[in-house]
């Protein structure tokens, strides 16, 4: 994919981000969701989104500094760091939800140890989803 196409890819989203933003700040006046839960998640989309939207706009109109990300971006020692540390998070994640699961149920709290174990069964689902995806397409 051509990375400048890659950059407005990402520009979109970060446009995307603001709507919700928007749409989350403008719930409140519904009187259906708490208006400060709905206006901080609110709040914080939107300045997610205008702050990567003002990155990717600065880098689309720097030519050099674009091809200097696109090499960092694509450089193959990169590329294997990411990989190898989203692995540990991944691993690092399930064993501790996993400790965190049996020490909920020893101190009994049997809710909070059945939300922990469903968060990590569909994290492993997802993982498992991505996985035979990404098998069929290599």
């Amino acid at each position: 994919m051509d990375y400048v196409k890659k950059l407005k890819k990402r520009l979109y989203f970060a446009i995307g981000y603001i709507v919700i933003g928007a749409a989350l700040i403008l719930l409140q006046f519904t009187g259906r969701v708490s208006s400060e839960m709905s206006s901080c998640f609110g709040a914080a989309f939107a300045v997610c989104g205008v702050v990567r939207v003002v990155q990717y706009v600065r880098l689309l109109n720097d030519k050099n500094r674009m091809e200097q990300r696109e090499i960092a971006e694509k450089d193959e020692r990169n590329v294997m760091l990411w990989e190898k540390a989203r692995s540990l998070a991944f691993g690092i994640y399930v064993l501790l939800a996993g400790w965190a699961t049996i020490v909920s149920y020893a101190i009994h709290l049997e809710f909070v140890g059945q939300i922990i174990a469903y968060a990590l069964c569909a994290l492993v689902v997802i993982y498992w989803l991505c996985y035979m995806i990404i098998k069929r397409k290599y």
